[in-house]
């Protein structure tokens, strides 16, 4: 059923003019079987030079014959079936735009039967989708990439993984036979100084040797075990009294001194937590020399945030050191002589960041250095 346009005086050939004009988009009216331009309005004009009479695929399309693309025979198909129009999209290789038309066939005021096209430039749009599309595809792409690269990251984890624990298990039956075999040439040499000094020496290097070892896997079972956190409400209070008993027991009473500011709840691994505020004191211990003083650990709540702080007695840390002395077996200079692997702020490092925290460190105002484990507090 062809569509009938609205009441007014459609003799008056102004009347057309005035309501296609006011519509933003190209506009015209073509006869259904000459292909004829009856109307066009402004913006369609203004686009392409056409006027009342000139063939619709001539005009705007530069075609000799009607396009291929043309919809008026469809039109017509399904205006007898009672569908008022068609909608497609369209790319106009004389503009090089895309546009979305929207063409219905309607009775023309003298009685003939026209199409009546209304074109909207969507060529933005096409523009934000084609990049979307890329941008999509790329993506896709990279994503691959990217899983490619993490299943072989996998792969050479666990290859890193099971070489550890073979060269692991290889040196230290043969440092074990070292040791043992500098132990029994001990009782050989008696009281002679200098093959004492030789065997000692040897002594020291299975130790060092052996200590390796060691850290090397405790990092290994460290970085599994951050992968396998399992926070949950902790008070922290009993944690640290806990942990300073057992400190206490080796270090003596006299050099560590504990203050809780209030009870505090945070979620946290107790197991890791424990890790990090025992490492934190050792590094303490170590670097704070007998008789300067005991070590001082507080625990304090903020309004978001948990603040565990130990002070120590030590020489302190240079400013251009401190950034680094987080990162994994980096020792500061002023260490030399102190036992160490360059493992403990490391772990501490990475223990609170796993929790959603933070660890910094500042000059004592009395020397020393203060370090401060932030973790956020369980909400209420």
């Amino acid at each position: 059923m062809s569509a009938a346009f609205p009441g007014g005086n459609p003799s008056d050939p102004g009347y057309w003019e005035v309501i296609f004009d006011v519509i933003p988009f190209p506009v015209y009216v073509a006869d259904s079987k000459t292909y004829d331009i009856i109307c066009a309005n402004r913006a369609m004009m203004q686009r392409v030079a056409v006027k009342p009479g000139d063939k619709c695929h001539a005009a705007i399309y530069q075609q000799a014959e009607p396009c291929t693309f043309c919809r008026m025979q469809e039109l017509e198909g399904i205006a007898a079936c009672g569908t008022n129009y068609l909608e497609f999209e369209l790319f106009n290789d004389i503009d090089d735009r895309w546009y979305q038309l929207r063409e219905t066939m309607v009775a023309w005021f003298d009685g003939r039967r026209a199409k009546y096209s209304i074109a909207v430039d969507i060529s933005a749009l096409k523009e934000v989708q084609n990049a979307l599309a890329e941008a999509h595809a790329e993506l896709a792409l990279k994503n691959r990439r990217l899983n490619g690269a993490l299943l072989s990251e996998q792969e050479v984890t666990l290859n890193q993984r099971n070489f550890l624990a073979m060269v692991s298990h290889e040196f230290r039956m043969p440092l074990s036979i070292i040791g043992g075999a500098a132990q029994v040439l001990e009782l050989y040499v008696g009281d002679k100084p200098e093959p004492r000094e030789e065997i000692a020496k040897i002594d020291r290097a299975v130790h060092r040797m052996s200590d390796l070892i060691d850290v090397c896997l405790a990092d290994e079972r460290f970085t599994s075990a951050v992968a396998a956190l399992q926070p949950s409400p902790l008070d922290l209070a009993p944690l640290i009294e806990d942990i300073l008993r057992e400190k206490t027991e080796l270090a003596g009473p006299e050099r560590l001194h504990l203050t809780i500011d209030a009870p505090v709840t945070a979620c946290a691994d107790q197991a890791l937590l424990r890790v990090a505020v025992s490492n934190l004191l050792d590094n303490a211990l170590k670097y704070s020399p007998p008789g300067s003083g005991p070590v001082r650990i507080a625990l304090e709540r903020g309004p978001a945030e948990a603040r565990i702080i130990v002070t120590d007695n030590g020489p302190g840390i240079p400013a251009d050191e401190v950034e680094r002395i987080f990162e994994k077996f980096y020792r500061c200079p002023s260490a030399t002589g102190t036992k160490g692997a360059g493992l403990g702020l490391y772990i501490v490092k990475r223990i609170a960041e796993s929790h959603g925290g933070r660890i910094m460190v500042e000059p004592g105002s009395a020397g020393g250095s203060v370090f401060t484990i932030s973790l956020p507090v369980e909400k209420a």
